[in-house]
């Protein structure tokens, strides 16, 4: 009776050792197959809300340069580049072009530098398989209610 016990006791702390292995093995590889930041980011995207820092969404207000953002599409590439087309309302000065992204200041900022002119940088606030979320800060647009952090959401096209 005392062997059976003793072999029970035995049977358990293997049973229990060779569950954490596994487990732990399957952790692991769970880590080595989620994509980077970089591959999320990769992607086709289309803005689906514009929200001020009061968290009011203005994606719907009649300013020109936020209707003619709605249809265009952002894509960044895993090569580093980017490109934005025009939907079928078209901004006025285009914003359609190319050039390179990075992530930058530790992931935390999303730098765009077109082919001409000066980069943007975006704070970079979280991307999903779905979803991006970026922010910017308009500051001296001479519309003192206009001036303010905003963020841009985005969702895969």
């Amino acid at each position: 009776m005392k062997n059976i016990i003793v072999c029970g006791k035995y049977t358990l702390l293997l049973a229990f050792i060779f569950s954490l292995t596994f487990t732990s093995c399957k952790k692991d590889n769970e880590k080595e197959n989620e994509p980077t930041k970089k591959e999320l980011l990769s992607n086709k995207w289309k803005v689906s809300d514009v929200k001020n820092a009061d968290g009011t969404s203005v994606i719907d207000f009649p300013f020109p340069q936020i209707i003619c953002l709605k249809d265009n599409i952002f894509t960044l590439k895993s090569d580093d580049s980017y490109s934005i087309d025009e939907g079928a309302t078209v901004c006025d000065p285009s914003t359609a072009g190319t050039g390179t992204w990075s992530l930058t200041d530790n992931e935390t900022k999303i730098k765009f530098t077109p082919t001409t002119g000066e980069p943007l940088i975006f704070d970079f606030i979280e991307v999903t398989a779905a979803n991006l979320k970026i922010a910017y800060t308009i500051t001296n647009s001479g519309i003192p209610t206009a001036d303010g952090k905003y963020t841009i959401i985005l969702v895969k096209a």
